[in-house]
């Protein structure tokens, strides 16, 4: 399957936008992938045609993820960092730690 690079840029784009659960719309995309709007709109309608994509939704279809993941595109992983810290955070300002943060809580009688 020969995809143009405007629109694997796009598909791999939306891919990381995805991953990270952020909110997706056409001139978010037009800046992260540096096209122009009717460039932008060839590239997904290219992606539409061939089922990789949700123009309308402009969420990929799960033959379009597994394109994605196949040309080697990295989803951030930043959402899950900062979520992590936060955990982490919470366990350490409790009041009286009495177990390890490693340890799921448990009822003490």
């Amino acid at each position: 399957m020969h995809i143009s690079p405007a629109a694997r840029r796009v598909l791999n784009l939306v891919f990381a936008q995805s991953a990270a659960q952020a909110a997706l719309n056409r001139p978010r995309l037009e800046r992260g992938a540096g096209l122009p709007r009717a460039e932008l709109n060839a590239a997904l309608a290219e992606l539409a045609q061939r089922g990789l994509i949700d123009a309308q939704r402009l969420r990929l279809t799960l033959p379009g993820l597994a394109v994605a993941v196949a040309s080697g595109t990295r989803a951030t992983t930043r959402a899950r960092s900062v979520a992590r810290k936060a955990r982490r955070k919470q366990a350490v300002s409790a009041p009286i730690a009495l177990f390890s943060q490693r340890e799921p809580p448990r009822a003490v009688a």
